[in-house]
């Protein structure tokens, strides 16, 4: 079967027993692979030098053979297990292979080394504080306790192969348990149980009942939604991590599931914004560039998580000296609500997702804030950094549920750009939430705008030619699309009305003094027209529009009219 492939992290709940049986095979696994690494360095080196790129490949190929050979004798002499053994040289293999190819570029890299912290490296790294005389040696004793408290904690043991780590169930509805293949049967501390007959929890097989004394049953946690997705039979278990957090045990398994069915598009597109107050706003356009739906800012959530995370990250600092991941999985949490939010809508529309193309968020931080500088615009970068995991997560569910990948779009301008008139100015964003055109009076909020604008975008992309423009394409758009009732604004239609009554709409010299101007219509429907420029207020008949004129001139923009409309 070939299809997708998912991670997911399940809980085991083994007794005293069996998770020392656990421990023991990891920590003795883990150990075998710093031994096979640490002498393998000289080999790594040499295939790394070599130049042309078949004669790497085939030697690494070679040295692979020889990882391989090495590891399965070294196991059978440290007692590992074979299934165990398996697992250590893929990891092997993938360690040694990552610094041949970063070498081979021509990149820096450092060798695997092993990482030890004892109570007697925080004693020390404490003892600086008080040798410290001046502020940068404070600093550089801070930053050291910080290092010792992020080292990473015990290596997860690999099961490669699907056979030996099998989910099974009692019945159609029962327990799951974990078979999990990684004692010796001359193991003197293993003990033999029988396996009752049931189903293969994640392919629904039927499975018979058995005898072995080199597996372990321990039973598995893992939520209704889990069930649904991964062990209702339509996965298949190809491979597993098991690691241990602290005293709990987890298995972060790998499914194959057949691909999702593509979805059919309609055309239309569904623009994205991003922003720093408001995370994201959505707005799906037709083919066209007619709007057919747009959403209120989301994600206010994100700002509020952020802010109690760090709350109770400086709290949890003083209460223990170090610092949990909860804080990372109520942010992912967040954020895959707003990315679910996402992919439903793209379905429900059949529309591509465009977001734009804002790279600096999708980088990671790797500078560390200043000390003593304002802990405020350090969220901020938090938050951006945030939404551009967004997006990460957003492509893979869009793969997920058949629909094509996210494109990105240029950002410039979207916010500034009437949809109604097409003018782009930057005093049409007075506020950050604020949009009101100065030559239509258009309104509405700034990110809803430029969310339909990020949709539309994409759709004149597709109209450009090499050496072409964009922006006289997405202003024929709108101009064709004045010519309807709504002016193609479907819900931001009543924004064309201020709510004091007052429309203004710029107009060239050339369609100035046209009776009718398209796209303008009044609470009724009916379209406004435009009386002759010589006539009198007097003359203008009831329900109709009075105008004034006034030019405004502004620097580097030439003269140009703007007729006011006060609809009587």
């Amino acid at each position: 079967m070939m299809g997708q492939f998912l991670t997911a992290v399940l809980e085991l709940r083994p007794s005293r027993r069996k998770a020392a049986a656990m421990e023991r095979s990891r920590a003795a696994a883990e150990d075998l692979f710093w031994e096979v690494v640490g002498n393998q360095k000289s080999a790594a080196d040499a295939v790394a030098a070599i130049a042309e790129p078949r004669t790497r490949l085939e030697a690494w190929r070679n040295a692979e053979s020889v990882i391989a050979r090495t590891i399965l004798v070294a196991s059978v002499k440290a007692g590992v297990p074979e299934s165990v053994g398996q697992g250590l040289i893929r990891d092997v293999t993938m360690a040694v292979s990552s610094y041949v190819e970063l070498r081979a570029a021509g990149h820096e890299a450092e060798w695997p080394a092993q990482t030890v912290v004892t109570e007697a490296d925080h004693a020390a790294a404490l003892d600086l504080f008080v040798t410290a005389t001046t502020r940068a040696d404070e600093n550089e004793a801070r930053d050291t306790l910080g290092r010792l408290a992020h080292i990473p904690g015990p290596r997860p043991m690999t099961i490669a192969r699907s056979r030996d780590a099998t989910l099974l169930r009692r019945s159609g509805h029962g327990s799951i348990v974990l078979a999990l293949h990684i004692l010796r049967a001359s193991d003197p501390r293993s003990r033999q149980v029988d396996i009752a007959a049931g189903i293969d929890a994640c392919t629904g097989e039927v499975t018979k009942a058995a005898k072995s004394a080199t597996k372990l049953l321990i039973p598995v946690s893992c939520s209704k939604w889990h069930e649904q997705k991964f062990l209702s039979g339509r996965a298949t278990l190809r491979s597993s991590l098991i690691v241990r957090r602290g005293e709990r045990w987890f298995m972060c398994a790998q499914f194959e599931m057949a691909e999702a069915t593509k979805q059919r598009l309609t055309g239309a597109r569904l623009g994205v914004d991003r922003g720093v107050v408001n995370p994201v706003a959505l707005a799906a356009v037709r083919q066209d560039g007619s709007v057919i739906a747009t959403s209120e800012p989301l994600g206010s959530e994100v700002g509020k998580t952020i802010r109690s995370t760090e709350e109770r990250r400086r709290a949890e600092q003083r209460r223990r000296g170090v610092v949990s991941r909860k804080h990372v999985r109520r942010l992912d949490n967040a954020l895959h609500g707003l990315a679910n939010r996402i992919v439903a809508d793209a379905k429900t529309f059949g529309a591509q997702v465009v977001f734009e193309k804002l790279d600096g968020l999708k980088q990671a931080i790797v500078t560390k804030r200043p000390k003593g500088s304002r802990k405020g615009g350090w969220r901020k970068v938090m938050k951006a950094a945030q939404l551009g995991k967004l997006e990460t997560i957003v492509a893979y569910k869009l793969k997920l549920a058949g629909m094509p990948v996210v494109r990105d779009v240029v950002a410039g301008g979207t916010s500034i750009t009437c949809p109604a008139c097409s003018v782009r100015d930057g005093k049409n964003r007075q506020t950050q939430a604020g949009f009101e055109c100065v030559a239509c009076g258009f309104n509405a909020h700034a990110d809803t705008v430029a969310a339909v604008n990020v949709g539309r975008r994409d759709i004149a992309m597709k109209g450009i030619k090499k050496g072409g423009r964009l922006a006289p394409i997405e202003q024929d758009m709108v101009a064709q699309l004045r010519s309807r009732g709504d002016g193609g604004l479907g819900p931001l239609v009543a924004g064309l009305v201020a709510a004091s009554g007052l429309v203004a709409v710029r107009v060239s010299a050339a369609s100035a003094y046209d009776p009718i101007l398209p796209g303008l219509t009044d609470a009724a429907g009916q379209k406004l027209c435009l009386c002759h420029p010589k006539s009198s207020q007097d003359d203008t008949p009831s329900g109709a529009v009075a105008r004034s004129s006034v030019h405004k001139q502004r620097k580097g923009v030439p003269r140009q009219r703007v007729v006011q409309e006060r609809l009587l």
